[in-house]
């Protein structure tokens, strides 16, 4: 059997925010929908630029660790390390430039997050709490800010935080209440995130 038209092969591999609004362009493009696209991609780059003018008024930026694995412990790439920066955090681990990072735990330590969100790749909230006595029963876990100020988060990473796509806008807003619940709320979907106390 043959076909009747050469296929076109979108190679997509975003690395950024913005590259994730350009492949929903390129997208619209390929598939004769440029208009809806443009409309998806026009709200995201609005509220992209909302979360970020909103953050940039806070008076303090909290350390944040982003954690995408607990054993082997990693932190996320990529976007994630700019969803931070935006939200109004100072990144603790990993850059915009690299993908997934290990990490040593005596570093974690070193660094003192104030804030911990657990995001384990691709999965949710449920099983992104499974996690957290991983990293509770480590030496330090309870000298820790974020641990003792009640700023642990597990977060719907399959829908938030893993996957390209409009819902990472999502994840941006979600983390920003979860960095400064003092200019943000009413931004986390049911079931999207969940603050531990006494973790």
């Amino acid at each position: 059997m043959t076909l009747n038209k050469q296929p076109e092969v979108l190679s997509l591999d975003p690395q950024l925010l913005g590259d994730v609004i350009e492949n929903i362009r390129q997208v619209g493009r390929a598939t004769g929908t440029e208009p809806k696209a443009d409309e998806i991609a026009s709200s995201m780059q609005a509220r992209i630029e909302a979360v970020a003018a909103r953050a940039a008024d806070a008076d303090t930026r909290p350390s944040v660790l982003h954690v995408e694995w607990a054993d082997p412990l990693m932190c996320g790439g990529h976007w994630v390390p700019e969803m931070v920066d935006l939200a109004g955090g100072t990144n603790t681990f990993g850059d915009k430039d690299t993908g997934t990072l290990k990490l040593e735990w005596d570093e974690v330590v070193a660094r003192q997050p104030d804030v911990i969100v657990m995001m384990p790749c691709g999965f949710d909230v449920k099983r992104g709490l499974e996690d957290v006595p991983i990293l509770a029963q480590l030496e330090g876990w309870q000298s820790l800010p974020a641990v003792r100020n009640d700023r642990v988060y597990v977060v719907d990473a399959s829908a938030y935080t893993s996957r390209s796509g409009p819902r990472l806008v999502t994840g941006l807003e979600i983390m920003a209440e979860m960095i400064h619940p003092e200019l943000f709320s009413n931004n986390i979907p049911e079931s999207g995130a969940l603050r531990l106390f006494g973790a």
